[in-house]
């Protein structure tokens, strides 16, 4: 309108969200940089990103209850999963190279009694830490003839486990405690770290981030989440962080990426908001950057799931987009990150006095580029 003020927000592009049907499974839960219930392979369009054809895998028996997926460090190309009823975690060779070739297991280990129901996966110089969430225990697996298997006793339900490479120390989330367990590798010493009520409930996601530190990220409960994830600095000390934007302030993180932009400019944190314990609440992806040495939130971008209630549950940073798993919903969505660039195009929508109106681009106008990747 004539006589509007403001600052002009310059080209933006706009945001692409695309949800892909998988072939029918109870839910659609991991998801790896491998190309690649049933295992989902999804093979990508090489120009764009896209999904082209996605082929569904049983693997182990009709009850498995096909879990976690994690990359093998020490062999490339190989996937290490976790059979949740069968107690057990394997080494797959998911045949990329054939979407229709069904994977192969390579290896399997039984985790012995008391620990039950394997969740999350890691491999970290040659052993493997598994989070046994039913049992509860965090699970380090030897891999030596025979294997041994050393059990660190938790609160109830550890979901992720991660190394903390500045200190050698292992966290794994315990959900439905609302804690963080501490492992020293070397001692066997564990111990509680507390997360205050006040910051929020539920930790979920939890990965090692770029900066040495573990990071997570905070679900909340029926009554939505509190907008927030944290790092862990050392063995007792969290530093928290909030999304700033309004409708934000409630969202209930569930998963966490680190992406790294082609540029060489700091690495960018993907956080998954979903409907997992709310139904209410937001199912987006936003990435948020920060000022020097991970001190503050700096920008926010906000890209949010078509399918209301849909629980996303898993997030993926990829050259050529991001990938989303929705839970409830059997799909796989794709994230355009061309409206989030650098430079003129960059988008910044709720950092400081603009996190009052929502999620859109500060100013007054926007002039959009053509559809991404048209």
């Amino acid at each position: 309108m004539p006589g509007d003020s403001g600052v002009e927000a310059g080209c933006v592009s706009p945001k692409a969200v695309v949800e892909y049907p998988l072939p029918a499974a109870a839910q659609t839960h991991e998801i790896v940089a491998v190309p690649g219930t049933d295992l989902v392979k999804v093979a990508l369009d090489p120009a764009t990103g896209a999904p082209a054809r996605a082929v569904a895998h049983q693997v182990g028996g009709p009850a498995a209850g096909l879990h976690g997926l994690a990359a093998s460090a020490s062999r490339p190309g190989l996937l290490w999963a976790t059979l949740q009823f069968e107690s057990k975690v394997v080494l797959l060779d998911p045949v990329a190279g054939d979407l229709d070739g069904p994977p192969k297991i390579l290896e399997s280990y039984q985790l012995p009694a008391p620990a039950r129901g394997p969740h999350g996966v890691i491999e970290e110089r040659g052993e493997l830490w598994v989070t046994a969430k039913d049992g509860p225990q965090v699970v380090r697996i030897v891999p030596s003839d025979p294997p041994r298997f050393i059990l660190y006793p938790c609160l109830r339900r550890p979901i992720f486990v991660a190394r903390h490479d500045n200190t050698g120390l292992f966290f794994a989330t315990e959900d439905q405690s609302s804690g963080i367990l501490r492992i020293d590798p070397e001692t066997g010493e564990t111990g509680q770290v507390p997360i205050p009520p006040a910051i929020g409930s539920t930790p979920v996601g939890m990965i090692a981030g770029p900066d040495g530190n573990v990071w997570l990220v905070l679900l909340g409960g029926s009554g939505g989440g509190s907008g927030t994830f944290g790092r862990i600095t050392g063995a007792d000390t969290v530093e928290w962080f909030q999304l700033a934007a309004r409708s934000l302030k409630t969202a209930g993180l569930i998963h966490l990426a680190w992406e790294s932009p082609a540029d060489g400019s700091p690495p960018r944190l993907l956080l998954l908001a979903s409907s997992m314990a709310s139904p209410a609440a937001l199912n987006a992806v936003v990435r948020v950057t920060f000022t020097p040495g991970f001190a503050a939130l700096d920008t926010e971008a906000t890209a949010v799931m078509a399918t209301p209630a849909c629980m996303t549950h898993r997030v993926l940073a990829h050259p050529r987009g991001w990938y989303v798993t929705e839970l409830g919903a059997c799909q796989i969505a794709h994230v355009s990150n061309g409206w989030a660039g650098a430079g003129p195009r960059a988008v910044d929508e709720a950092a400081d006095y603009y996190s009052d109106f929502g999620v859109g681009v500060p100013g007054a106008a926007a002039a959009y580029d053509a559809p991404f990747g048209s």
